[in-house]
């Protein structure tokens, strides 16, 4: 296995934590968090993407300015358990929760969001995963410098 193997492999782990995490607190709406949710390595870089509204599930939103109708419209739509008069009136009540979230801002942690959606897997992630990648990515270095020095052996 190649280092680039090696952290692909925890980098879909982590990937696969994070969402059971969302799912676990419940705060599964569209999927737009699952569905964009990307990992990618560059050299020895590792990258997790996220939908922007990610940081708005681990820290809550300051008040100031209208969030997008849109994307509330989009909730409303795909979220279980709302009454229907939300589906049936979705522009207004998009507009409502809009204005509510621009004066109020929305606190996290609260009754629908316990936070830490994404932190909590990213600290467990660095106490457990992290070592083990290393071990894993230390058999491959160790492999290469014994290689390294049988090579300049062979050559002297």
């Amino acid at each position: 296995m190649t280092s680039e193997e090696i952290y692909h492999k925890f980098l879909e782990r982590l990937r696969l934590k994070l969402i059971a995490k969302y799912d676990e607190l419940g705060l599964r709406a569209s999927g737009d968090y699952v569905e964009q949710l990307e990992a990618e390595v560059v050299g020895d870089k590792l990258i997790m993407y996220g939908a922007f509204h990610s940081q708005f599930m681990e820290s809550g939103r300051d008040a100031g300015g209208f969030p997008p109708r849109k994307a509330i419209e989009d909730w409303i739509d795909t979220k279980n358990g709302l009454p229907a008069v939300f589906r049936e009136k979705k522009s207004q009540f998009a507009f409502l929760i809009a204005r509510k979230i621009a004066e109020q801002g929305i606190t996290v942690p609260n009754e629908f969001n316990k936070g830490k959606v994404i932190s909590s897997v990213v600290d467990d992630f660095l106490a457990n995963d992290i070592q083990e990648m290393i071990e894993e990515l230390g058999e491959i270095y160790l492999s290469r410098i014994k290689s390294d020095v049988v090579e300049i052996l062979r050559a002297a």
